[in-house]
C-alpha cells in the first residue's frame, strides 16, 4: 500500500467569508487561545485586508500572511518542533519565507526542540495586554487615580449621557465619529489609520456573522464615544475597536468604563490587544496597569 504523505499548498489556500467562517469558530471553541490573534472578528475583519488566507493541514487551521510571509501559529491541535519544521520546509518550496508568528510562550518552553530549526524572538510590538475587568471599573490605586478624575470631570459637565447597546442601525454614526477621530489637523487620514477604518467597517457590517458586540456613548443628542468588543475565551473579552471625540474630555476613559461595567459579569479578564510599537499606543495602554503583557513569540528558521 503507498502512504501519501500531507502535502501542504498555499496556492489552495482561500479567503475568509461567511460561508466558512463556521469551520474557524468550531476550531476556536474547541481549543483555548489567550491572545487576540485567535479571535473570530479579528480572523474575519482583518483577513479581507491583509491578504491572509486559510487552509487545513493534519486536521489544523494555518492561516498565511501573503504580505508579511509569516504563518500564525498553527488553530487545532499543538504539531510537534519537527512537524513545525515540515510546515515551515513546505512554504519554503513554494517560493515564500517559512516562519511563524504568535507563537505562545508555554509552547517555546515545553517544546526545547523547537530551537533546532528556528530562533524564537520575543514579539513585545504583538503581546497582548491584558487586564482584571473589576480593575477596570474600579479604578483603585494610585496608577489609575487620574483615569477615575478624568471621568468625574466628564460628569460633572455632561451628567446626562446615555448609553446604548449597539445595534445596526447606529452604523453610519460609528464610521462617521471614526473618520471624526482618524483626521490630523489638516484633515487627513494616514494609511494605517484607514486601513482600521476599513476593518471597522467589515466588521460592524458582519457583526452578526462573527459575534461583535458594542456600546455606545450619546451626549447633546449626539455619539462621542464607542466600544466594540467579543469573546476570545470563557474568561475573557478582546476590545477590538475604541474611538471618542476629543472635544468631550474624558470620554476616552468613560468608554473605558462603561465596557468592563457591562463586561464584568461575564468575563474576568479584558483582553485590548497589541501596541504594534505605537509610542502612544503603548503608553496608553501602560496607563490602565495590565495584570500582564501576554508574550508572544516569532520563530525565524534557522
Amino acid at each position: 500500500m503507498i502512504v501519501t504523505k500531507p502535502r501542504l499548498d498555499l496556492s489552495r489556500f482561500q479567503e475568509l467569508n461567511s460561508k466558512n467562517i463556521d469551520i474557524i469558530k468550531s476550531y476556536l471553541k474547541k481549543y483555548r487561545y489567550d491572545t487576540c490573534d485567535y479571535n473570530t472578528t479579528n480572523f474575519f475583519a482583518w483577513s479581507h485586508f491583509m491578504n491572509v488566507k486559510w487552509g487545513m493541514y493534519k486536521d489544523r487551521i494555518l492561516f498565511y500572511n501573503f504580505n508579511t510571509q509569516f504563518m500564525l501559529y498553527p488553530l487545532g491541535e499543538k504539531l510537534s518542533p519537527e512537524e513545525m519544521y515540515n510546515v515551515s520546509t513546505m512554504i519554503g518550496n513554494e517560493g515564500y519565507k517559512g516562519n511563524f508568528i504568535s507563537v505562545p510562550e508555554h509552547y517555546i518552553e515545553k517544546n526545547p526542540g523547537i530551537n533546532d530549526h528556528f530562533e524564537p524572538l520575543y514579539d513585545r510590538c504583538n503581546s497582548d495586554y491584558v487586564y482584571l475587568s473589576e480593575k477596570l471599573v474600579n479604578l483603585n490605586g494610585k496608577k489609575l487615580r487620574k483615569k477615575k478624575n478624568l471621568i468625574s470631570q466628564f460628569m460633572r459637565l455632561h451628567g446626562d449621557y446615555k448609553v446604548e447597546v449597539f445595534e445596526s442601525k447606529y452604523i453610519d454614526e460609528c464610521l462617521s465619529l471614526s473618520e471624526k477621530w482618524c483626521k490630523d489637523q489638516n484633515g487627513v487620514c494616514d494609511e494605517d489609520k484607514t486601513l482600521e477604518l476599513n476593518v471597522l467597517k467589515r466588521a460592524l457590517e458582519n457583526y452578526m456573522i462573527t459575534g461583535l458586540e458594542g456600546l455606545l456613548i450619546f451626549c447633546d443628542g449626539k455619539l462621542i464615544a464607542f466600544a466594540f468588543f467579543s469573546e476570545l475565551n470563557q474568561e475573557t473579552a478582546t476590545v477590538h475597536f475604541e474611538k471618542f471625540d476629543y472635544a468631550y474630555k474624558g470620554s476616552a476613559q468613560l468608554i473605558n468604563r462603561e465596557t468592563a461595567i457591562y463586561l464584568k459579569d461575564r468575563y474576568k479578564y479584558i483582553n485590548r490587544e497589541q501596541d504594534v510599537c505605537l509610542e502612544g499606543l503603548r503608553k496608553s495602554k501602560l496607563s490602565y496597569d495590565p495584570e500582564i503583557i501576554m508574550p508572544t513569540y516569532k520563530l525565524i528558521r534557522k
